[in-house]
């Protein structure tokens, strides 16, 4: 891990600290949220500083994060990859990975940059005549996450990420 990723990984460890002590607290969902967008955004800024330039400066980042986790890794470390991230065979990560990318998606437009006028777990919505808080506000998104199996693997995947990300950027 070279010191930018270290940056990067250190503040999303300390985003992730967060999310947990908020879930533990039973917080608002749209808390719960804005940590987790936080953690994932800056996870995928540290795996993608390992080229050693900065990735773009942009609220996205895990989805390509996951995607690069299922291309580019070298033939011999792929098991070793899957393994560590609780799957039997790496084409198992592969489809689950193929699976919730449309959350990792989902999850990056909560940033109210690329929520436009919609929810997000930061700002009244919409701008120009706000109609809906985060506080009280239903998100369909964090029912999906805490609801289904599919979102519950993938707040697993997230901790482990952040968790392990030494030993597999």
């Amino acid at each position: 891990m070279n010191e930018r990723q270290e940056l990067w990984w250190r503040q999303a460890c300390s985003d992730h600290v967060l999310l947990t002590l908020l879930r533990r607290q039973g917080a608002p969902p749209c808390h719960q949220l804005h940590y987790l967008q936080m953690a994932t955004e800056k996870l995928g800024k540290a795996f993608f500083w390992r080229s050693g330039h900065p990735p773009p400066k942009k609220h996205t980042g895990f989805a390509g994060f996951l995607r690069a986790m299922i291309a580019a890794q070298p033939s011999n470390r792929r098991e070793q990859i899957a393994k560590l991230f609780s799957f039997g065979r790496f084409e198992d990560l592969q489809n689950w990975t193929r699976s919730v990318l449309p959350l990792a998606y989902q999850l990056e437009r909560l940033a109210p940059t690329l929520a436009n006028d919609g929810p997000n777990p930061e700002y009244p919505w919409p701008h120009a005549n706000p109609q809906y808080a985060p506080v009280p506000f239903h998100f369909d998104f964090w029912m999906e996450l805490t609801g289904t199996g599919r979102g519950h693997r993938l707040l697993k995947f997230v901790k482990d990420a952040v968790d392990k990300f030494p030993s597999f950027n």
